[in-house]
């Protein structure tokens, strides 16, 4: 195509689009010496002259996305194109590394590769050569350890925070204030950015410094899922698009693994993802790829009125965690299986939560999988050690429970998944934490499978989780610091609770079960032994029933709901010895 330049033209013609507000003055000098070829063209030479000393001012970030053993990635907005330089070093007061892009744009990713395992690094972003943010201690991060590697590390998990209120910030600084040891990653629940997931609200409420995370962002890395809020933006329930052409500000923001950069199995897309930290395998599903309309769309099964077999999530789930040898397997998405807060997994309408229980929990379940974290629900619920209910909350009975202990170990109560047997590794520890902003003061909260929970309208909080070893701890630590919740799970060589307590202990029953009024417990000593009996409620609170020592052989007990003042109702029967212990869910239904 000619080139063609017009014989008269205003400076402001020209300059449309170019977006840089130290421009406009030359609009006014433009028009005032009416441009002819001539003056525009020196008119242009000063304004491009001039604009190359326009201030650059970052918009976002910086913030850290996909790190790996070895690599990571640094991202950042500015409010005009600009080019991209990175440098870094493990010593703050020598930076001597660089990697730069000179494309001339707004939303800045550069890539930091050749790193060190587990390694902290500082870093400085900057225009050409024009500092921007850094050489200082808040910009920092940590390399990924070697997969396989056994080191302490924390994990930070928050779900329906992004409101842009006060208690939004209030989770956020009760963190900062309790986390003294050094978090390792963040992963969010979904639900980041209400109302719609727009890029303002991005932007507004959670990469703001006021009531967002903009401080956090520029050491922590974050590793997202998204939320029906979300997908407002991205596709919509009443209008919903084929998932590999799912676009939206969500996956604007955020730079995910695609190819297994940090172990698990690809996937080629930022849909769904998994990754390797240590001796853990994390997995990110996607519970919004639903579609009530077109079966080929339909990835998680919600359509009421097509039959679901498989879609490439479940397949890739299988896939992934097939092919993973780490011992411990978390999974976290939005819609909770297991759920009655502020939304309720038993409602007909409830179809994504339900196609997540239906058709994914028997596959994390078949396979082991330790911990699943959900948001959504604007309520803090905590289960038992559980397996095997995949339909209406009224079909869960205690054979769902795994162990019936309570997940406390200052009680003496810890989970322990055995890894040794012909049937290992058993039972999954379901959390809802979509209360990082959000709440609510009328949930009902009394699912079945939960130990605890709460929830009201000033009840925020956020989840740690602590992994050392074969111990999993998990701490709710609410908008005020307080912990209103800690779990452990311990994972052993063992073949089962059981086998290492039937010398001491057997034949443990409570007929009938569940009861109202009254019922027996009954059980057989192999040897005798000093014995403590008692019920605990879901809150924890302790009744005795029965203490001392007792002579070998069969025995039995009755427990009266109405003497003992039992309101309706799951409970804890634990019976402890010197050598073990051994626990059994029951239900008072009156």
């Amino acid at each position: 195509m000619t080139n063609i330049i017009p014989q008269k033209v205003t400076f402001s013609t020209v300059i449309i689009g170019l977006n840089r507000p130290d421009y406009r003055i030359f609009i006014f000098f433009a028009q005032k010496l009416n441009c002819m070829k001539k003056s525009f063209l020196l008119a242009l030479a000063f304004c491009v002259f001039t604009g190359a000393f326009a201030q650059v001012n970052i918009t976002v970030g910086p913030y850290l996305q996909s790190p790996t053993p070895s690599s990571i990635k640094v991202l950042w907005r500015t409010d005009i194109a600009a080019t991209s330089k990175v440098t870094y070093g493990t010593d703050l007061a020598n930076l001597n590394l660089t990697a730069t892009d000179t494309a001339l744009v707004t939303r800045h990713a550069v890539e930091l590769s050749s790193l060190a395992p587990y390694t902290k690094y500082f870093y400085a972003v900057y225009d050409g050569s024009t500092l921007l943010e850094g050489i200082d201690s808040a910009h920092w991060f940590r390399t990924f350890p070697v997969a396989g590697t056994e080191v302490p590390f924390r994990v930070w998990a928050t779900g329906d925070f992004g409101k842009g209120n006060s208690k939004q910030a209030a989770v956020r600084d009760a963190f900062v204030n309790y986390d003294t040891t050094e978090t390792n990653f963040w992963i969010w629940l979904g639900d980041n950015a209400y109302q719609d997931g727009t890029e303002q609200e991005y932007k507004d409420k959670v990469f703001d410094s006021v009531y967002g995370y903009k401080k956090l962002m520029e050491h922590l890395p974050f590793l997202p899922t998204p939320g029906n809020h979300d997908y407002n933006s991205v596709s919509p329930v009443t209008s919903p698009k084929p998932p590999l052409t799912h676009t939206g500000p969500y996956y604007d923001f955020v730079d995910v693994y695609k190819n297994g950069e940090a172990g698990g199995v690809p996937t080629g897309h930022e849909l769904f993802y998994s990754y390797d930290y240590a001796n853990a395998h994390f997995i990110s599903l996607n519970s919004e790829l639903g579609s009530l309309f077109t079966s080929a769309d339909d990835w998680t099964g919600v359509s009421p009125f097509n039959t679901f077999t498989s879609s490439p999530m479940t397949q890739w789930l299988t896939q992934d965690l097939q092919a993973n040898t780490k011992p411990w397997v978390i999974v976290y998405f939005h819609q909770p299986p297991y759920t009655d807060g502020s939304h309720d997994t038993g409602a007909w309408w409830e179809v994504y939560m339900k196609a997540m229980r239906e058709h994914f929990a028997p596959i994390w379940e078949q396979y082991g999988v330790d911990l699943v974290v959900c948001g959504h629900s604007h309520v803090y619920e905590r289960s038992y050690l559980v397996k095997g209910s995949y339909g209406n909350t009224a079909d869960i009975n205690p054979s769902n429970y795994v162990q019936s202990n309570n997940g406390v170990d200052s009680m003496g109560q810890a989970f322990v998944k055995y890894t040794g047997g012909t049937n290992p590794n058993q039972g999954t520890v379901y959390v809802v934490n979509g209360n990082s902003g959000s709440s609510d003061g009328s949930a009902p909260l009394h699912h079945p499978y939960m130990y605890t929970s709460y929830g009201c309208d000033t009840c925020c909080g956020s989840l740690i989780i602590d992994i050392n070893g074969n111990r999993l701890d998990g701490r709710e630590i609410d908008a005020t610091g307080v912990v209103r919740d800690h779990f452990t799970m311990l994972k052993e060589s063992g073949t089962g609770i059981n086998d290492l307590n039937k010398d001491f202990i057997a034949g443990l029953k409570v007929v009938p079960n569940p009861f109202s009024n009254s019922t027996k417990v009954s059980f057989e000593l192999k040897a005798d032994t000093e014995i403590n009996i008692q019920l605990s409620d879901v809150t924890g609170k302790a009744i005795n029933i029965y203490s001392g020592k007792m002579d070998k052989g069969q025995k039995e007990l009755k427990i009266d709901a109405q003497q003992l003042k039992l309101a309706k109702g799951a409970y804890i029967l634990n019976l402890s010895t010197p050598q073990k212990q051994i626990g059994k869910t029951i239900l008072n239904i009156e």
